[in-house]
Order: C-alpha cells, then sequence, then structure tokens
C-alpha cells in the first residue's frame, strides 16, 4: 500500500541560511522543522558542508561551521550553482546539483523525525532570486529526489511575502503592508498593495533596492547610532505618505541593539513584527494553495514573472458551449505550457480569449482553419498548445492530428503569437 501524500512544506533557502516548515492541519499554520545540534533544535539550519577528508564524511549545519581544518569546508552553495556547473577545493572537484541535492536531502529528512508515517503532497522552494539559472538545477535535484514538477514549485522572496502576508487575519492587510528585508546583499523594502475594487482581489508588489543606500557592510563600524539615524531616514523616505500601517522586518542585518531602537519608532500609527521565519512560512502557505487546500481563491497574485491574463479557448462540451481555462492570471510565465485537443464541427476558426484581470477587459483572437475546408466535417483532431515568449506575449500552437486512419495527420504546425 502506497504511502499517503500530505505534507505540504515551504522551504527557504537563502544564500547562508536555510529554514523548513510544514503546514499543521490541526494549527491551521506553519510550523517549524528543525535539526538536533548537541541538545538543541536549531531552525536556522547554515547552508553549508565539511567534509572529513579521512572517512568521507560530511557535516552540515552548524557542525559544519564548527568543523575544524582537516575538513574541506564548503559554502556559498547557492551561488556556486547558479555560476558553475562544477567546482574545485583543495583539489577537489565538487558538481554543483550533487551537492545542493546533499543539502536537499538532509533537510527534507528532518520530516521523518515528525512525520515518519506521511510524504510530500507539495513543496515550495523560496529563493532570493528567481534566478534563470538557479531554477532548473534545483527543479533538477528535486527531481532526482522523487519531487518531480507536479509536486514542486520554485518562487521567488516577493511572492512568498505575498502569501504571507494575505494568510494573515485581515486586519493586517486591510491597508498596504511593507517588508524591510536586510541580508548581506544589502537593505531592500518591497510593499504590497492590494485592489479590492473587483472580486477577486488583484494583489501587487513593489520592490526597491536600498543597498546603495544602507549596504550591509555598514554594520561592521559597530556605530549603533549611525546606524540607527541612516536606517530611520532610508524607511521613513519609503514610508512617507504610504498608506502602510502593518511592516514586516527580517534579516540578519536587524538582529542588533540598533533594530530594536530604530523599530520602536516606526510602531507609531504601525504594527510591526520581526522574524527570520516569514519566508519559509509563506512558502508553506503557497504550498497549502497550490495544493487546493487553500483559502486564497478570491486573490490573484501578480508580479513581474506572472502574467495578467486569462488565456481561455471556446468550446463546445457536453451539451453546452463555455470557456476552457488554458492559463490563469497569476501564473509565472515561464511555468505556463498547457494544450488540448478540439475536433471543429463546421467551424473554420478557432478563438482563443484573452481577459485581462487588472483591466477587466476580454479580446478575441481568431485562429483561422482555412487549410482544411476540403475535409469531411468532425474529421480533424487539433491540438492547441499553449505558452509564454514572456511576460507579455503569449505563443498559441495549432497541430494538425488527423483522425486515425480516416484521415491521416499532415504534421503541419501553425504558431501565433499574441501580445496580451
Amino acid at each position: 500500500m502506497s504511502e499517503e501524500r500530505q505534507l505540504l512544506v515551504g522551504i527557504d533557502l537563502g544564500r547562508t541560511i536555510s529554514q523548513i516548515s510544514c503546514f499543521d492541519s490541526k494549527l491551521y499554520e506553519p510550523v517549524p522543522i528543525g535539526r538536533m545540534h548537541g541538545k538543541e533544535r536549531e531552525y536556522e539550519i547554515p547552508v553549508a558542508f565539511a567534509i572529513n577528508r579521512k572517512n568521507n564524511e560530511w557535516l552540515w549545519g552548524t557542525d559544519a561551521l564548527e568543523a575544524g581544518e582537516d575538513f574541506i569546508h564548503l559554502d556559498n552553495i547557492l551561488e556556486r550553482i547558479v555560476s558553475t556547473d562544477k567546482f574545485e577545493i583543495t583539489g577537489y572537484t565538487f558538481h554543483s546539483k550533487e551537492v545542493l541535492k546533499r543539502f536537499l536531502l538532509k533537510e527534507l529528512s528532518l520530516l521523518k523525525e515528525y512525520y515518519p508515517n506521511d510524504t510530500i503532497k507539495k513543496l515550495v522552494i523560496s529563493t532570493e532570486d528567481r534566478d534563470s539559472k538557479a531554477i532548473p538545477i534545483i527543479k533538477d535535484a528535486c527531481g532526482e529526489l522523487g519531487i518531480m514538477e507536479d509536486r514542486l514549485v520554485v518562487q521567488s522572496h516577493k511572492q512568498s511575502y505575498m502569501y504571507y502576508a494575505v494568510s494573515q487575519p485581515q486586519e493586517l492587510w486591510i491597508n498596504n503592508v511593507g517588508m524591510f528585508e536586510y541580508n548581506t546583499g544589502g537593505l531592500s523594502y518591497s510593499q504590497i498593495s492590494i485592489d479590492r475594487k473587483n472580486v477577486p482581489y488583484i494583489v501587487g508588489v513593489d520592490k526597491k533596492d536600498l543597498s546603495d543606500v544602507m549596504p550591509y557592510s555598514i554594520l561592521l563600524e559597530n556605530d549603533d547610532i549611525r546606524i540607527k539615524y541612516s536606517f530611520t531616514n532610508v524607511a521613513n523616505t519609503a514610508l512617507h505618505k504610504q498608506m502602510v500601517t502593518t511592516i514586516y522586518v527580517t534579516g540578519t542585518g536587524f538582529e542588533g541593539k540598533w533594530a530594536s531602537d530604530a523599530l520602536k519608532e516606526l510602531c507609531t500609527g504601525r504594527r510591526v513584527f520581526r522574524g527570520q521565519n516569514l519566508f519559509t512560512k509563506g512558502a508553506c502557505y503557497a504550498a497549502r494553495e497550490f495544493a487546493g487546500q487553500g483559502k486564497l481563491e478570491g486573490f490573484i497574485f501578480l508580479d513581474e514573472d506572472m502574467i495578467t491574463s486569462d488565456i481561455l479557448i471556446r468550446t463546445y462540451h457536453n451539451a453546452e458551449f463555455g470557456e476552457v481555462a488554458l492559463a490563469t492570471a497569476g501564473s509565472r510565465w515561464n511555468e505556463v505550457d498547457s494544450s488540448i485537443d478540439v475536433i471543429p464541427d463546421d467551424e473554420e476558426e478557432i478563438q482563443i480569449i484573452t481577459r485581462n484581470a487588472l483591466l477587466h477587459e476580454a479580446k478575441a483572437h481568431i485562429l483561422s482553419l482555412n487549410g482544411f475546408i476540403g475535409r469531411k466535417n468532425k474529421m480533424t483532431r487539433f491540438t492547441v498548445r499553449i505558452r509564454f515568449a514572456s511576460k507579455n506575449t503569449c505563443i498559441v500552437t495549432l497541430k494538425d492530428n488527423g483522425f486515425g486512419e480516416f484521415c491521416p495527420s499532415t504534421n503541419r504546425i501553425w504558431e501565433r503569437y499574441i501580445d496580451i
């Protein structure tokens, strides 16, 4: 008897720290998953390995950081996989994907301590940057671990932030929501706005890079007064004339005493929350939605990676006309790849409809079938495939499949680009 897949898991795969959480159906919220380090559990796991030269033992997490000089120390794993397929340290060659796969295996294996009889239904991995090279490597590594794309989503911190924010009580997102993130890459500010004029609500996020005015290196000066002044000045500028009543603060840069003092000043008229698990929890909430068990069906999440329109085809099915969705607003443009088979019934065209969720406008696009007028009715089957070349450019592919022995396929393929 196969194991029932029911775990909804979120991982924040950062450059230096990774965290994992799992959705608890009883508490109805994500709970952290930790590894034992000594007598305590650590939930912020360093993304690092240390390999024993003598017996090839691989230590990970804090154990790796504490290993002596006789170990091969391996860090900056995420940056390495983006820059090269393999790398060398002290004469030893490592393959980037294999290193990442080993780390993910160790992290996912922690779930067995908490849920020994369950397997993963949906896994969402959140990364700092949705780098085009990192995504396929992460997916390949997970695939080799048995987690295929039907159970896996890789998304950005911005997307995890959106899922986290609107999964909180409504009073926390009734107005705009802000987030300051301060890590080794510097300071950034992301603001969520929610368009409530229509249903579903449109959730968008605008991110500003503030690392030029407040780089991470400023913390090395150990001048709390100057650091506090710099942050409050930057924060007040970002929040000026903005209806932001909830602020989240995350990142290792906010761990100093100066941060506690500075955040008190931001609390005037606002609610401020500080923590390091926002992205893993946001990924976990997203996993719940992608698994079809969520409560956010009244929202559409949009950012620069997501399409703003539904793509539909008008068909006759089960004795009635209707529209079949081939892509939905809020989907990541580079992950859309869907198809449907249709058999025209005295029709000379196929109609594709784009419906913009922001403008609430619909437009019909006609694909002519004039090249097949000579065929008998209902004797041709076409495959209509939808992909995207960019966020705003849809590729519609039409393939002639014929109709078995009665009408052989010509193997002809048409492509049309539609601007949406």
